[in-house]
């Protein structure tokens, strides 16, 4: 009878399993938004009863979906471990391998795109995925358990784990772009070069080049950037942005914005025609917002929460509408640029004097700030979080 009750209660969670894989799959090829019971049903094979039944409304599904990253986090960290056993990676100089292959993806993928899906869900409302914490938990307790443990190596895993939280979405959508993959390679190096031994000034010139070469494309889709809007338009666009911050840039429409506005679609209509001016009118709004921000707060702020969902779910969306690659990329590059001038002041160090350090180190607060955020937790200043990354006390004038 015990073997018939442990037969089922595996089949069970087989079949669980099968159901939870199949919204794994709806997600990574719809976004999270474009998940519902009916679409899983359909990709599962079987009724939405069904689903119901085992797993419960969407809502239960969802947090479901994170017990499966978990879980599969697990199993992929065992085979990471596995092939470093008995290696110092740092000692032995592969450290930056492991960052690269581990960004390249392989069998990671789907995960790699539902577990940012759940992040940025999590990010508005953490009290609905109380587990995600346990989720970005585990990635970090991979690099420890990758680079060790001690007290020395406790801010190069933080440092690392958080750069591979942002820089993942751009691997996603941008790995076959030899310009990106040289960037981020000498990005990574920033990430770990020690900052006692002195950089080449060659060497940010260089990675300088390749950021300029890579937004060479996303400028001709963009065009020129739009003055700043005046009167009615203005109001818009401050609309536009408010869309974009409560429900995520997928959900943009010029019916949303009308409803935000309280005009007619066709006056939103007459002011930014197409899908692509309303994104661009909500971007530019919001990176106005993160310049204020930064202002106000007497350059302490690493920039807007709003501005680190954005470029996260443009780099998402454009996985499965290429209208959204020229605003991924663009805002990868302007996010540095409007903060490296605060982040050097931190450092203690010249501006231009070690461009791929900052970068690096800017995308390593992003992805602090969206652990923060997603997690519940109260969002650090930015000289504090910068401190934690480094091992070392920052400056701020």
């Amino acid at each position: 009878m015990t073997r018939l009750i442990d037969r089922t209660a595996l089949l069970a969670r087989e079949g669980n399993a099968a159901i939870l894989d199949a919204a794994r799959t709806v997600v990574a090829q719809r976004g999270l938004a474009g998940m519902s019971l009916r679409t899983v049903a359909d990709e599962a094979g079987m009724s939405v009863g069904s689903i119901s039944y085992r797993i419960g409304d969407r809502a239960a599904l969802v947090a479901a979906i994170v017990d499966r990253e978990i879980e599969l986090l697990e199993h992929i960290g065992q085979a990471w471990r596995s092939r470093v056993a008995g290696v110092d990676p740092v000692a032995v100089g592969i450290l930056p391998d492991l960052i690269i292959a581990w960004l390249d993806l392989g069998e990671r993928r789907t995960s790699a795109i539902v577990t940012g899906e759940i992040l940025l869900f999590a990010s508005r409302d953490p009290q609905a995925l109380p587990r995600v914490a346990t989720l970005i938990e585990g990635g970090e307790k991979l690099w420890r358990d990758l680079v060790g443990s001690g007290a020395d190596t406790a801010a190069l895993v933080r440092r690392v784990a958080r750069y591979c939280l942002d820089e993942q979405p751009f691997s996603l959508l941008l790995a076959n772009d030899v310009d990106y993959r040289l960037l981020r390679l000498s990005t990574v190096r920033g990430l770990l070069r020690d900052e006692a031994q002195p950089v080449m000034p060659e060497w940010s010139q260089w990675h300088m080049r390749l950021i300029e070469r890579l937004a060479v494309p996303s400028a001709a889709a963009l065009g020129k950037a739009a003055e700043r809007p005046e009167g009615t338009k203005a109001v818009v666009a401050e609309h536009i942005a408010d869309v974009i911050v409560a429900q995520g840039v997928g959900a943009l429409s010029h019916r949303l914005v009308a409803q935000a506005s309280t005009m007619a679609a066709s006056s939103v209509a007459h002011h930014y025609p197409t899908q692509r001016d309303l994104l661009f009118a909500g971007v530019e709004a919001i990176y106005r917002r993160m310049r204020a921000d930064i202002r106000a707060s007497n350059a302490t702020a690493p920039g807007s929460v709003d501005v680190i969902r954005l470029t996260h779910e443009s780099a998402l969306t454009a996985l499965w509408n290429p209208d959204f690659l020229p605003f991924a990329i663009d805002m990868r590059r302007r996010r540095a640029e409007n903060v490296h001038g605060q982040i050097a002041q931190w450092l203690n160090i010249p501006p231009e004097s070690d461009r791929a350090r900052v970068q690096a180190l800017v995308m390593a607060l992003i992805g602090s700030g969206l652990r923060m955020l997603a997690s519940g937790e109260p969002v650090a200043p930015g000289p504090d979080t910068l401190a934690s990354l480094t091992g070392s006390s920052t400056v701020v004038l």
